[in-house]
């Protein structure tokens, strides 16, 4: 073919040269030519999208292209426009139906009324229609893709056009009126281009050319039909001056409009390129215009390599969509659907489908399944989930000769590979399950535990395996009952009676849940354990009130450390998936299963799938099938379920079990790991309350990682002593910032977070205060990134000065620290009291011990009230100092001495008593947080006797939200994540709402008044009145 193409270029190159001689000669008398060409050294095949209705006027205006290439019908009517070529392809109707349409054997039988037929507006297809089917409906479309959606959507009965198109999109049910396709030039133009075209076409033809495109596009013998006629050019003509063929040859370029909707004939590929049959026409044809005119390189057409068609592999799936663990069926599904796509993107050689049954957790229903699986030509199941339905569908998989690996069936019985061949599964057998869960039993520290469970295969081999390791001195009862039963009063009861201190279900989750939430109701309010079961978020679908499950344990089956992890990842990310159990092995069963599938096109599975059980890296770890199709395991996780308050609830495994280790440990932590500064005064005048801090911050800190676990994200408390001292606190500081913390928590005294605010808002490091009061703090421009969650002392001054009015207290001696909270709230008090109230005004060193000078001044000016601004050591001084010298007046404070701990160190504790003291509190209702919190606090004597441990807890929440939120959002500052978290925010300490500056508006305060009991010599500090800025004094 190539010798053909060759010979054809030089006799045409000899002829277009004697023929330019011919043209540029001219006479004797004049050498020069008057014109010549200036020809492009190639030309290619450019593409013009156009719209089909206006192609041909696109064409005729002159503009966008030189010729018409888009699977034309040449047409008498459109011989009027445009002037066509030789045919370059012969063609013929065809009609395709749609769903449920009446099949039919020639064309006239759409001919007829009710009968909707689709066409591409303009095409021979439709003046066809229009002038053949008058009785039937026609419906035109401006484009194809529009004719076979309307088809697809019942719009119309039948599509009608272009039969190697449709045959793309739907059977052929009839074909007619064979039609040639043309190549189309402006009606008008010179010829030229129309004669160089044609010649084109016939050498691509008579060299070979055409079969090997016909054949790389279509099936069948070519049938292209000869039209040429006397008029058709026999040789390439000579390009004249501003012909058609002039331009094309001097730009290099043949544009060609094309409507590219319309494959096989031209469409866009990936890379937005037509390609398509007439594409590879345009090709060459534009390859032998430049071959001829310019000597260019005609390269023959190289048909695409046809790849044999894929093995198409089919595996099962045995899932348990319906039955009592039917909530963990969709992220089955999800894993073998990344399984199968997995499986397919491994190159082009294998085609896998998986099959899904449901084998309801029922042995009867797996039996039924799996004949259903056999049936449909599966090579090899992955499953079942549940024990029992996995023995009910060996009986039929194994007699039919094919393999199976459960991804969850955990029950010893299935160890026996005589009873059950053909049976592998990679996850340990419940014989080693029960040696974990009574690991974790005993961890906890009860010793008389109940084993409650199903009497199905794998309840009843878990519970024998749990009380076996328990030891009878350690089972006070063992029960089973039918994995149907949903009456569970009788059942805990017994536990009740038999005075148990803990129980274990051997259970699924919907059974589970419902025990659990029975002991509720009966008031067993004992420790509950459990296994894989009742293990995942998903379970938590089971409860009527998923808060039911806090605190229960779990273990279920860990992936080695060798677990690739990839679909792990994936898994997390899903919202449905991650609420699963034994996803990564149910993806790794069908990973499996496609190797070996791969090893023998499906062939020969059960001898294959041990072949790919040696050493397999999985998702969910490194397996090896033992002789028996078992697995040795890679260990257990030991999870557990929390309720949060308002937040909802969290499944964390953070423990770990290992065969032949130390029992129940922590899970070694990979994800990111924040920390959180605290700057708290463990030493100086406010010392006492340290505990109580530091109390605070560690429930914050349990809730905190509590939420954040299974988002891979911890939070660790770095705690530094401020000493309620500036230089202490700016060193503390800068300890904080060298350890490399987000934010910082605190100071609580004033003076201590103005010097820390130094060190911290040079570093960049936000700070968040729990009891810093002073008015000073307000000054976002001396003190910037620095927030507190109490208000400011300017709001307390006011209310102490009406507290004070209130009570009728007019001679007042106002006695204060002369630090930054003590001027601060003096100076407020002072200037909301009328002048004449204030008997005197005396500042003291906050280091300051001896009181007896002050007190003197106090007595002898005759003051009847006293306002003290201390912190709890001073202000313990001061009152047994004022007892000392017989003041008997009223004496008040504010939040630094308004807690139970003011009298800690005092000799004498009913000195405080009638003391009255206002400290920041909630205004309205506690919010459910602030109670979650009040009742943790009580269990704690530190947190219970402090002051503020609301208000830390709050810094704290606050912080660490405020961390993960600038974690999981690149490019906002630290600043604000700390706004956005601080608004609108129920704390502990009540609403919070961060102003510019930093500040929180007052929301009440809490009139407290100290009271002793002689009896038992102790001290309360109760709310008897409170302030808030609408009612005031209430």
């Amino acid at each position: 073919m190539k010798n053909n193409k060759m010979i054809a270029m030089m006799l045409t190159m000899s002829m277009l040269a004697a023929a330019f001689a011919g043209c540029l000669g001219g006479d004797d008398e004049d050498d020069t030519p008057d014109w010549s060409i200036s020809m492009a050294s190639d030309v290619s095949a450019d593409f013009v999208e156009s719209a089909w209705d206006p192609i041909i006027p696109n064409l005729n205006a002159g503009d966008m292209c030189d010729a018409i290439i888009s699977a034309m019908t040449k047409t008498d009517e459109r011989e009027q426009a445009v002037d066509f070529t030789r045919a370059y392809y012969t063609s013929s109707q065809g009609v395709i139906g749609g769903s449920g349409a009446a099949s039919i054997s020639e064309v006239a039988d759409l001919n007829a009324a009710g009968t909707t037929i689709g066409v591409q507006s303009g095409t021979t297809s439709d003046l066809y229609a229009q002038e053949n089917l008058g009785a039937a409906t026609i419906s035109a479309y401006d484009d194809f893709p529009s004719v076979i959606a309307a088809l697809n959507n019942g719009d119309v009965h039948y599509a009608m056009g272009d039969a190697p198109v449709l045959s793309l999109e739907g059977t052929l049910m009839v074909t007619f009126s064979d039609e040639n396709f043309g190549m189309a030039v402006q009606g008008d133009s010179s010829g030229e281009l129309l004669g160089a075209l044609n010649m084109a076409i016939g050498a691509m033809v008579d060299s070979g050319e055409y079969d090997l495109i016909y054949g790389a596009h279509f099936d069948g013998a070519v049938t292209l039909a000869d039209d040429t006629t006397m008029d058709t050019a026999t040789s390439y003509p000579v390009p004249t001056e501003g012909s058609d063929l002039t331009a094309v040859l001097e730009s290099g370029s043949l544009r060609l409009c094309t409507d590219p909707f319309y494959p096989p004939f031209e469409s866009y590929d990936d890379s937005g390129a037509v390609v398509g049959f007439d594409a590879d026409i345009a090709h060459a044809v534009a390859d032998e215009i430049a071959a001829h005119y310019m000597g260019a390189e005609n390269p023959m057409f190289i048909p695409p390599v046809v790849e044999e068609p894929a093995v198409t592999i089919k595996l099962g799936f045995l899932n348990d969509a319906t039955g009592p663990i039917a909530q963990f069926a969709a992220p089955f599904t999800f894993a073998w659907g990344a399984a199968m796509d997995d499986l397919n993107a491994m190159g082009d050689d294998y085609v896998f489908e998986i099959i899904e049954a449901d084998s309801g957790c029922d042995g009867t229903m797996a039996g039924t399944a799996a004949q259903s699986l056999v049936d449909a030509g599966v090579v090899a199941v992955a499953g079942a989930a549940c024990s029992g339905a996995s023995i009910g569908a060996n009986a039929i998989l194994s007699a039919a000769g094919i393999p199976m690996i459960s991804y969850a069936s955990t029950s010893p019985a299935l160890s026996d590979a005589t009873a059950y061949p053909h049976f592998y599964r990679i996850v340990p057998s419940d014989a080693l399950q029960g040696q974990a869960a009574a690991d974790m039993i005993m961890a906890s520290g009860v010793s008389n535990t109940a084993v409650v469970h199903m009497t199905n295969a794998y309840g009843s081999g878990l519970a024998d395996a749990v009380a076996a390791n328990l030891g009878a001195d350690n089972v006070c009862l063992q029960s089973g009952y039918e994995e149907t039963t949903t009456d569970f009063q009788a059942a805990v009861q017994a536990v009740m009676d038999s005075g148990c201190d803990s129980v274990f279900l051997g259970s699924y989750a919907s059974d589970g849940a419902m025990i659990v939430e029975t002991m509720a109701v009966m008031g067993a309010t004992i420790p509950i354990f459990s296994a894989d079961g009742m293990a995942g978020s998903a379970a938590l679908e089971e409860y009527t009130n998923p808060a039911a499950a806090n605190g229960i344990e779990v273990t279920r089956p860990r992936a080695a450390a060798a677990g690739a992890g990839v679909f792990a990842a994936a898994c997390a990310a899903d919202s449905v998936c991650q609420t699963g159990i034994f996803t990564s092995e149910a993806y790794d069963a069908v990973m499996m299963l496609g190797h070996a599938a791969m090893m023998e096109d499906g062939e020969n599975m059960g001898m294959h799938v041990p072949m790919v059980g040696v050493d397999y890296a999985g998702d969910s770890g490194t397996h090896t099938f033992l002789d028996n199709g078992d697995v040795g395991g890679s260990g257990y996780d030991v999870c557990t379920f929390h309720h949060v308050p308002t937040f909802g609830e969290y499944f964390n495994c953070d423990r770990m079990w290992e065969a032949g280790g130390d029992g129940v440990t922590d899970t070694p932590w990979t994800g990111a790991t924040i920390k959180i500064g605290f700057l708290n005064d463990a030493t100086g005048p406010i010392a006492v309350y340290a505990d109580g801090f530091v109390a605070a911050s560690q429930i914050t800190l349990g809730l905190a990682n509590t939420l954040a676990y299974s988002q891979g994200v911890q939070f660790e408390i770095v705690y530094a002593d401020s000493g309620c001292d500036g230089t202490m606190a700016a060193s503390a500081a800068q300890t904080l910032v060298d350890a490399g913390v987000w934010g910082v928590v605190g100071a609580a005294c004033s003076g201590a977070s103005m010097a820390a605010n130094s060190v911290l808002s040079a570093a960049g490091i936000p700070q968040v205060s729990y009891a810093s009061t002073s008015p000073a703090l307000s000054d976002a421009t001396a003190y910037p990134s620095f927030y507190r969650v109490v208000p400011s002392d300017a709001f307390q001054g006011s209310v102490v000065a009406d507290v004070m009015t209130a009570d009728m207290q007019d001679n007042v001696a106002v006695i204060h620290m002369t630090n930054a909270y003590g001027s601060g709230l003096a100076d407020a008090f002072v200037g909301s009291m009328d002048a004449a109230s204030i008997c005197t005004q005396i500042g003291y060193e906050e280091t300051a011990t001896d009181f007896t000078s002050i007190v003197s001044t106090v007595v002898s000016e005759g003051c009847t009230s006293a306002m003290l601004v201390s912190y709890a050591a001073d202000g313990a001084a001061l009152i047994e100092e004022m007892a000392l010298q017989g003041f008997t007046g009223a004496i008040y404070g504010a939040d630094g001495i308004a807690e139970e701990g003011l009298a800690a160190d005092m000799a004498d504790k009913s000195l405080v008593d009638g003391v009255i003291a206002t400290k920041p509190s909630a205004g309205g209702a506690m919010s459910t947080v602030g109670m979650v919190f009040a009742a943790q606090c009580a269990a704690n004597p530190a947190c219970a006797g402090g002051i503020y441990t609301a208000e830390a807890f709050d810094a704290v929440y606050i912080t660490a939200f405020a961390a993960f939120t600038a974690l999981a959002t690149p490019g906002i500052t630290k600043d604000m994540a700390i706004m956005g978290t601080g608004n609108g925010l129920e704390g502990a300490s009540g609403a919070i709402t961060f102003m510019s500056n930093g500040d929180v508006p007052a929301a009440g305060f809490c009139v407290g008044e100290f009271s002793h009991d002689a009896t038992t010599d102790t001290v309360s500090y109760d709310c008897a009145r409170n302030w808030d800025p609408v009612n005031g004094i209430v």
